[in-house]
């Protein structure tokens, strides 16, 4: 019987429907009509307010058991409804946060693991320059380390303090843990180094996108719209070798998330990146082992929005196609699972009312058992504030579509992932209590992340919203975490919230931010001590410790460090760019004149050519005061799609593809398909840190690409940007170069035998004149190429066909190159590594992934005199960088490269100005447009090996300037 008033409402409508379809209707006055619904109305007003009436099923009754175990669900949906969701500061440990134990610990410690070499005994790291993660250094500090917390942080920590500490932990636990001597406690000097608390990856897929991709192991998306049921544990894969080398990064705590081209992907799983040898997904849980007393064990859900599930609705033919059925489809099933929530708690209220009127036997009164269905109960659960909710948006209109989807069904949003526009609403997350788990400078690639910027942390802090770097991995290596933090301090952010963003704001947002993300006593004893300052280029882990098991350790001999120690900007500033026919930049204290010669002072030039450098020129024209920073050659962005593609998901915006089949009507020259100027955000990206020429062969579809064209980045037009047509001929050796009738490396390998073999036999046929300058060594060939065995056989086949003439080749990505550096060191070759970064992520890229234990890969190269056009990041201390930012490269196809300046050491520092063009002189803006250079000719260092200047080049080139100058004259006046 009804007991609220919309439903006496409904009840008088139905009495006086029921009179009005009678055949009495006629005969009643309206007076008749009111009186008897009013009267119909009054008796169920004053109805006695009884409780439910006993549900009886014709088969029988539920059981006592069924019975008892729905009552347990809805004391559960209570709780999950108790706490608020948002509230970061709750769900930690009922009890003293102070008397915690480590569940982790406990659990592993019964259970062999792979790594842990000190089984677990207490540490005491000693002399240790503490990052707590909440932004506060310690210097000179102890940390104790036991039963899998951080027991003690203090000055001058004795063993004898050290064990009693322990033993204090000890006498508070339930379980029997072992117990230790003063001897058996470990001692780690730091040596005054940063110990860190271990960094927290907030989104990853490592185990679910394991490496090397294959299809068998592909399990991240299930590629239908509504998967709230699915969860990630399911598909972890405990043998994934990324556990390992991610872990070497100082990660080790992280969120598996499944993939994005679903709407609603399913239940994320939290981990540790330590586990023991049982290889279950379960016992890399970060709620492995934890009961009530240990706090709340949050659970974690996975949607998204935008451009992926789009994608996968277009292919399959199947909504959505739109945002707009991409809205729809979640509200539907949100409206599903709110229905079903609201029948388990219309159970919940017969059950208890059942319990009032009936006492034990009231089982026997419900005709049903408590609705669960998993098809539902997810989503049940992060509508009741069980999950901490995690949402894979880019654009406004995403993030606020999402934020309307959470008022009108009453869930909490914890974060927004990727939301690159999320800096334009950074209020509206502010308001809303959601963080912006982000990259620091990954954009461009799609249109819903064009509108970036790389000072989006900044935004968002200034308007109090939170924000995490993550790595996406294996979109990223999650191993370079911290290299996004790096990233971020690079572009002006305080490193004290670029390091939080990798501690304690992604532990916080993920519920864990009572255990994880700081180094705090009872905290869990996850900690990373790094071999430099973690902001400091090539900053890698000695030890990491993870629930106070050790799971890496390095030697810890002295490690030199080039701190970041920004110097202030040439002066005077030059807020336009301004021409010169001479000016002076001085007061240098590294110009990285080449290859072999570093020299300080200043650099003249006269008419866009450097006439002088060292310490003994003379100052000509203006002079600007570089106040200690380093000049520089102008890196060139070899291999790179600049100037051919802006956004390269959007063909629109791109010259096209090559493939092979081109080949019938001449070969593709890049130089055709080039585009320049201000309309292209890459360009002015790459210009304004220091790429002043880029090198760009046409977009490769398959095995050939065609010719590249090395043109200026910061040029307005076409004449004026390219500095040679033609650079090199590119191909591709491979799985990228597979296309019909080339889906093989067989084929392809006897295709450029054929093509190098024809060019001087078939001079009519297509692309003879370009293969027959690859064969006279006129046109270096590059190859994009990885496995080691390919390298091997291309080195071959070059030089059978070309036995008489030096033919140039380079690897142009050469992931495998060091495997085969020295039987090539003595030939006419040069590899780049590209990305810098690289990962093992396909098959026959299985030995280019990152090590834990030996060299990069470009130091081995170097070490075996390969030339080698870039360097990693962790060749030591960077200062083999400078050579591998394009010098080399440009050295090989016969270019020069550009001045720019940077702040200290070159190796991940800010560029404060930009040299190039006839006599132009240009101060770097946050906005390139402002930058009018001119871009005629590239400056040339002009060093020989000695040092000394060569005066006849010098003159040379000023006379081809002033003829340059003489002809734009002549052109204007006619």
């Amino acid at each position: 019987m009804p007991n609220d008033a919309t439903g006496v409402g409904a009840c008088a409508a139905v009495a006086v429907d029921a009179v009005r379809r009678s055949r009495l209707w006629p005969t009643l006055t309206p007076i008749a009509v009111a009186f008897t619904a009013a009267v119909v109305m009054l008796s169920i007003a004053h109805a006695p307010r009884l409780p439910p009436p006993p549900q009886v099923a014709d088969s029988g009754s539920i059981t006592a058991t069924a019975f008892a175990d729905g009552l347990s669900a809805c004391q559960g949906n209570a709780l999950a409804a108790a706490v608020n969701p948002l509230d970061y500061a709750t769900g930690g440990p009922p009890a003293s946060h102070k008397d915690r134990r480590n569940p982790r610990f406990e659990f592993l410690l019964s259970t062999p693991v792979a790594r842990g070499g000190n089984g677990g005994r207490p540490v005491l790291i000693r002399n240790a320059t503490v990052w707590d993660g909440v932004g506060n250094v310690l210097h000179g500090t102890d940390v104790l380390l036991c039963y899998g917390i951080i027991a003690r942080i203090a000055n001058d920590l004795t063993l004898s303090s050290a064990l009693a500490a322990v033993e204090a932990v000890a006498s508070r636990s339930k379980a029997d843990l072992p117990r230790y001597r003063e001897e058996d406690i470990e001692v780690v000097d730091a040596g005054g180094r940063v110990v860190s608390p271990g960094l927290v990856d907030q989104h990853s897929h490592v185990g679910i996108g394991s490496l090397p991709t294959l299809v068998g192991n592909d399990d991240g998306n299930e590629k239908t719209m509504l998967n709230p049921q699915l969860r990630t544990i399911d598909t972890i894969n405990v043998l994934d070798p990324a556990f390992d080398i991610v872990l070497s990064g100082g990660v080790t705590t992280s969120l598996i998330l499944p993939g994005s081209e679903m709407l609603m992907g399913g239940e994320a799983f939290g981990i540790k990146l330590m586990a023991p040898l049982t290889h279950a997904p379960e016992d890399f849980g970060v709620n492995r082992g934890m009961d009530d007393s240990d706090g709340r064990a949050w659970r974690w859900m996975k949607m998204a929005c935008g451009e992926n599930p789009k994608d996968v609705g277009r292919s399959k033919r199947m909504m959505p196609t739109s945002r707009m059925g991409s809205g729809w489809l979640l509200r539907r099933q949100l409206e599903a699972a709110r229905d079903f929530m609201q029948r388990q708690e219309d159970w919940c209220e017969a059950a208890h009312s059942a319990m009032a009127a009936y006492g034990d036997t009231a089982h026997v009164h419900l005709a049903s058992r408590y609705p669960d269905d998993l098809d539902h109960e997810a989503l049940a659960a992060l509508l009741r504030g069980d999950m901490r909710f995690q949402i894979h948006c880019y654009k406004t209109q995403d993030l606020e579509m999402m934020v309307r989807n959470s008022h009108e069904f009453g869930y909490n949003i914890t974060t927004f992932h990727h939301a690159t526009e999320a800096h334009l609403v950074a209020p509206l997350l502010a308001r809303e209590n959601i963080s912006a788990a982000i990259f620091a400078d990954v954009s461009l690639h799609k249109e819903e992340g064009y509108e970036h910027t790389v000072r989006a942390g900044q935004v968002l802090h200034a308007a109090g919203a939170r924000f995490a770097f993550k790595s996406d991995h294996p979109v990223l290596n999650a191993q370079n975490l911290l290299f996004e933090a790096q990233k971020a301090v690079h572009y002006g952010m305080d490193p004290a919230l670029a390091f939080m963003a990798v501690t304690s704001v992604p532990a916080e947002r993920l519920g864990l931010g009572w255990r994880v993300g700081r180094i705090a006593e009872a905290y869990d004893a996850d900690i990373v001590v790094w071999d430099r300052p973690p902001f400091d280029l090539g900053a890698s882990p000695l030890r990491v410790y993870v629930d106070g098991f050790e799971a890496l350790s390095k030697p810890t001999e002295p490690v030199s460090s080039d701190s970041f120690q920004p110097v202030p900007p040439v002066s005077p500033v030059l807020e336009a760019p301004v021409e010169f026919t001479s000016y002076t930049v001085a007061n240098a204290s590294c110009i990285i004149a080449g290859p072999d010669h570093l020299t300080s002072g200043a650099v003249v030039v006269r008419d866009g050519v450097v006439t002088c450098v060292g310490p003994t020129c003379a100052e000509e024209g203006a002079v600007f005061d570089a106040q200690g920073g380093v000049l520089m050659p102008g890196m060139v962005a070899a291999n790179s799609y600049l100037g051919l593609g802006e956004i390269m998901k959007e063909t629109s915006t791109t010259d096209g593809r090559v493939d092979s089949g081109n080949v019938l009507e001449g070969v593709a020259h890049a130089a055709d398909g080039l585009r320049v100027g201000d309309d292209f955000r890459t360009l002015q990206y790459a210009f304004r840190h220091g790429v002043l020429t880029a090198i760009s062969p046409p977009l490769q579809a398959g095995f050939l690409s065609g010719v590249s064209v090395a043109f200026r980045t910061g040029a307005k037009s076409y004449d004026e940007a390219i500095i040679k047509r033609d650079v090199a001929m590119h191909v591709t050796i491979g799985t990228p170069g597979k296309e019909p009738g080339a889906d093989s490396v067989t084929v392809q390998l006897g295709r450029l035998r054929q093509l190098l073999s024809n060019a001087s036999t078939t001079a009519a046929a297509a692309g003879s004149a370009e293969f027959a300058a690859v064969q006279r060594g006129d046109l270096p060939l590059v190859v994009n190429v990885h496995d080691a065995s390919d390298i091997s056989k291309l080195l071959k086949l070059v030089s059978t066909q070309a036995p008489a003439t030096p033919t140039k080749l380079l690897a142009k990505k050469g992931r495998h190159s060091r495997a085969c550096a020295f039987p090539v060191r003595s030939t006419s070759w040069c590899a780049q590594r590209q990305p810098l970064l690289a990962m093992a992520t396909v098959w026959t890229r299985l030995r280019s992934g990152p090590s834990c234990e030996h060299d990069s890969q470009a130091s081995e190269l170097l070490n075996a005199a390969v030339r080698t056009a870039r360097a990693e990041r962790d060749a030591g201390d960077g200062s083999a960088a400078p050579g591998g930012m394009g010098r080399e490269w440009s050295a090989f196809v016969g270019l020069a490269t550009e001045l720019a300046r940077a702040e200290g050491h070159p190796a991940g520092r800010r560029i404060q100005a930009l040299a190039e063009s006839l006599g132009r002189l240009a101060r770097r803006r946050p906005n390139i447009k402002r930058l009018k250079q001119t871009n005629r000719r590239a400056l040339s260092t002009i060093i020989k090996r000695d040092g000394k200047v060569d005066h006849d080049t010098i003159e040379r080139l000023l006379e081809e300037v002033r003829n340059m100058k003489k002809k734009s004259e002549a052109l204007a006046n006619a």
